[in-house]
């Protein structure tokens, strides 16, 4: 019996050892997954919390508040196409995978 025991412990424990003495497999597997990234934007130089309409007082003649509230217009407007092109920017990477998941694709 002790004969028959040692038969089968030997070449089990021989096949245990034998397992834990290789090398492991390792797999490298790639996994597409969208991540959420902020995106920076600086403020424009043109995006000022004072325009030229805040510098003109009632008491001044309505052609210089005309042309302050025209300038703000200016001002305004390049702040807004600076800010719009930031948000196109940040919005790049994104824009193609939207239209990917709307499609079904």
């Amino acid at each position: 019996m002790t004969y028959c025991i040692r038969l089968t412990l030997v070449p089990a424990l021989a096949l245990l050892l034998a397992g834990c003495a290789g090398k492991p497999v390792i797999q490298t597997q790639v996994i597409e997954k969208l991540v959420a990234v902020p995106c920076l934007v600086n403020i424009p130089q043109e995006c000022k919390s004072a325009y030229a309409a805040d510098r003109v007082s009632v008491k001044d003649d309505a052609l210089t508040i005309n042309r302050a509230l025209r300038a703000e217009i200016e001002e305004r407007w390049a702040c807004e196409i600076k800010l719009l092109a930031a948000v196109k920017g940040c919005n790049k990477g994104t824009e193609q995978t939207v239209d990917t998941e709307k499609n079904g694709s």
